[in-house]
């Protein structure tokens, strides 16, 4: 390796194949459901917008339930006027949407695969927002649609998207083309550039500003794990003036997707890669990565500034990355750290047990927390088990789906996103109105009114008392690594951490 990581195209592009399955549900094309699909090509959404101010209300109630920690940087530097084209690597199904979504102001149009556009619930949402369906080569190679329907429903889709980006919308767009496990990014199709071209081609027309096109760093501590940490890191804007086809314009203006030009294309691709895969772990495995995180995290406690959030961790490891990589920092300090991260592992540890003297003393006040923890729990429970029934089911779905580990997470924010529409209002009903029967005189329209105020008032109660309980379960279960923390360091193999701790030291120097 002889270059820092994102310089080396060559490298990083080189054709993978992670074996991605097929769904069951991409399987089944519904044709009628994808012609009530939302579009228009005159620079306006597409979407009706209080739905999409409902869906983002709804999904911030994940965005706060499903992550521990949420950190946010670049985002004030995007310009309200001109139109975003978001890309990202795709690790986590629709977390990783949610999560840019959640990070910024604008008005987003999704992209997405053509079931997410039909399913019974999930699919009235997704055509509410004008989010626009596409059908991969997949599809039509196993027959699940033929050539001719697939281009029609593409190019109306990408046509829509790309005149809604240049009337000032937002898009979020994964250029891998489908959501994976794996620490580096797959090829990347040609799909997300010619919608990028062509958007700033209509925006031309309209002489409007060109959309601006940014990489979007998605980093999740572990991205599969129910409240773990998250870190979205807008990348610095990619040019693309410079290649926007002239060619395109009046086409677009017609109505009709007329592809830019190949070189444009390719050259677009090259720039979105160099730029994603500085964002990305680029690693070979999990194992590299985390082999990089305890370096970083030694090199920091020794500077006498260790890592006090997840983005510090992220910008840590990267900079340990990038200077084995290019040959400032010995690549021989892996092996050390490798047999640390292999013993943190074996305890379900991770790379911030350790410190530059070895093994991070376990903090007493654990004791105390355990006993925090679980008073919060216990005050919290009485509403928060209103959320239990979900989020047991999704528990199961996510466990037991053929979407792959990757769309694990994805069910844990459907559960919270639509209890609020489809579960606590119902539940809360009930409560109310099986208490007042059974305790009150009053008659069953007295009971229906005051059931139904009641459950509108007890619906921002429900998620307070989420949180509280989600803050308990948080401080729960530290207790837990605080013991697996103690049994490593009393251990055969944490008595040897200190030997690769100094070898590794010493390597820094």
């Amino acid at each position: 390796m002889s270059t820092p990581s994102g310089l080396d195209i060559e490298r990083s592009s080189a054709a993978y194949d992670p074996e991605v399955a097929t769904s069951a549900s991409s399987r089944r094309l519904n044709q009628r459901g994808l012609d009530r699909v939302r579009w228009r090509h005159d620079g306006n959404h597409p979407g009706i917008p209080w739905a999409w101010k409902a869906l983002r209300g709804m999904l911030r109630l994940s965005w706060f339930t499903q992550f521990r920690n949420r950190e946010i940087s670049g985002a004030d530097t995007i310009d309200p006027d001109r139109g975003l084209v978001a890309l990202a690597w795709h690790t986590a199904g629709l977390v990783d949407p949610m999560a840019i979504v959640q990070s910024c102001e604008k008005r987003f149009i999704m992209v997405g695969r053509h079931d997410l556009m039909t399913r019974p619930i999930i699919g009235r949402w997704a055509r509410s927002i004008g989010s626009q369906p596409v059908l991969r080569q997949r599809e039509i190679d196993e027959g699940t649609t033929d050539a001719t329907f697939a281009r029609e429903i593409n190019h109306r889709s990408l046509l829509t998207v790309a005149h809604t980006i240049s009337g000032g919308h937002g898009c979020v767009i994964m250029p891998e083309g489908t959501s994976q496990i794996n620490p580096r990014m797959m090829p990347l199709r040609s799909g997300p550039m010619r919608i990028a071209l062509n958007a700033a081609a209509a925006a031309q027309a309209r002489n409007r500003p060109l959309p601006s096109i940014r990489p979007v760093g998605l980093h999740f501590r572990e991205a599969w794990k129910f409240r773990t940490d998250c870190y979205v890191e807008f990348g610095q804007e990619i040019p693309i003036d410079d290649i926007v086809d002239e060619e395109v314009v009046d086409s677009l203006l017609d109505g009709k997707w007329k592809e830019p030009d190949f070189d444009s294309v390719n050259t677009l691709r090259n720039r979105i890669k160099e730029s994603l895969d500085i964002l990305t772990p680029d690693a070979d495995d999990w194992d590299e990565f985390h082999s990089w995180s305890v370096i970083s995290h030694i090199e920091a406690d020794a500077e006498k500034s260790p890592h006090a959030s997840w983005s510090s961790e992220v910008h840590g490891i990267r900079s340990v990355r990038d200077r084995i990589r290019s040959g400032e920092l010995d690549s021989e300090i892996m092996e050390p750290a490798s047999r640390i991260q292999s013993s943190l592992k074996s305890f379900s540890l991770d790379p911030r047990s350790i410190s530059s003297e070895g093994v991070r003393p376990s903090s007493p006040m654990t004791w105390l927390g355990v006993i925090w923890g679980l008073s919060l729990m216990l005050l919290s429970a009485p509403l928060a088990v209103f959320t239990l029934p979900q989020a047991l089911l999704a528990w199961y779905i996510g466990n037991n789906s053929d979407e792959g580990l990757d769309a694990r997470s994805t069910f844990h924010i459907l559960a919270v996103t639509f209890s609020p529409v489809l579960i606590w209002p119902y539940l809360g009903f009930a409560a109310v109105a099986g208490f007042l029967t059974a305790y009150t005189n009053f008659i069953i329209w007295q009971i229906v009114v005051v059931s139904i105020i009641c459950s509108i008032v007890f619906m921002p109660l429900f998620h307070i008392a989420n949180l509280i309980f989600l803050r308990g379960y948080d401080s729960f279960f530290d207790f837990f690594t605080f013991l697996s923390q103690s049994r490593f360091r009393r251990s055969i193999e944490g008595s040897r951490v200190k030997d690769d701790v100094n070898t590794i030291l010493a390597f820094l120097k």
